[in-house]
């Protein structure tokens, strides 16, 4: 099975795969799923938690998972060069109660497409109660005092001045013609009421005397589909393409010129697919009346790409 025009379905598919959900799983060994006698009666246990973005960092696109293809239908072959988060604000929960049981304050900052684009641990929390907790965590604007892991020194001061929480650089082809992209974003969220996307229930399950592992997923696949609804996602990059300029390099204030209501190609006339249609964005009704353009597309599609171990969904609100 091929994505290709038929990459609407994508998202559906994804959900569904059995297969993709083991290759997300496989970057780290879960153990989030605890029995339950290993669990309440007393003891503690610990949790070490790490992040990655997916397949897409490691393989770039056209990639394959399963049996499913996730292919641009417009053409174009991505590769991903950086792909920098900054978290903080890691926070558990006693759900009985609501009280904090372990925290971890940070922020650090990753890229998560260095080395060998797999997942990078976050931090490990010790002493905490062997019963299921509810986890909570931060996307934060770059400061000063955030500790710097794997971005380079450069990008994490570009990022802080222009107040990022996301740095996406990479390159794009099609038909010979190469385009670059470096482009920040400014998502500040909080997640909380995580499901694990392992056992489909809430939280993580703390075994008594195990250090347990669980994964946030920064999924990079989000920033390219051509909606903000569920269902019906396109994979796309013309519009990035168009506003590319003399420089063939693809800016964050470059993607603010693309209006989603008119978007335009390259010669500034109204972008078009293969069998000459209008293409457009839906935004459903996510955004504002006047931030209806691919820069703020963006920021929520950054916003609602993270997940808690594999395709678990956590609730968000901005900071």
């Amino acid at each position: 099975m091929t994505t290709g025009n038929t990459m609407g379905r994508g998202r559906r598919t994804w959900l569904r795969s059995a297969a993709m959900t083991t290759a997300i799983l496989a970057l780290i060994s879960f153990a989030g799923c605890s029995s339950e006698e290993a669990t309440g009666g007393g003891g503690e246990g610990s949790l070490t938690l790490s992040v990655g973005g997916g397949a897409a960092l490691q393989q770039g696109f056209p990639y394959t998972e399963g049996n499913v293809e996730y292919a641009f239908v417009d053409g174009w072959s991505l590769e991903i060069t950086k792909y920098i988060v900054v978290l903080g604000g890691v926070t558990l929960r006693d759900p009985s109660g609501g009280g904090v049981v372990g925290e971890w304050a940070g922020p650090a900052v990753l890229d998560l497409a260095t080395g060998d684009g797999n997942s990078q641990e976050l931090a490990t929390l010790e002493s905490l109660p062997a019963t299921r907790l509810n986890l909570e965590f931060d996307l934060l604007r770059a400061t000063g005092a955030a500790t710097n892991r794997t971005a380079a020194e450069q990008d994490l001061d570009t990022m802080i001045q222009q107040g990022w929480s996301f740095l996406v650089e990479g390159n794009a082809s099609k038909a010979g013609k190469t385009v670059a992209f470096r482009f920040g974003l400014d998502v500040q969220s909080h997640y909380h009421d995580c499901i694990n996307g392992k056992d489909k229930t809430k939280g993580i399950a703390i075994e008594r005397d195990k250090t347990i592992g669980a994964f946030i997923y920064a999924h990079a696949l989000h920033l390219f589909w051509d909606t903000l609804a569920a269902g019906d996602e396109s994979l796309r990059f013309d519009a990035f393409a168009a506003v590319a300029g003399d420089d063939d390099l693809v800016t964050t204030e470059e993607l603010r010129q693309q209006d989603l209501t008119d978007l335009h190609d390259e010669n500034g006339d109204p972008l078009r697919d293969s069998d000459g249609s209008r293409v457009l964005y839906n935004d459903g009704g996510m955004l504002p009346p006047d931030q209806l353009n691919l820069e703020a597309f963006l920021n929520y599609a950054a916003r609602s790409s993270v997940h808690f171990n594999g395709v678990g969904l956590c609730g968000s609100s901005a900071l």
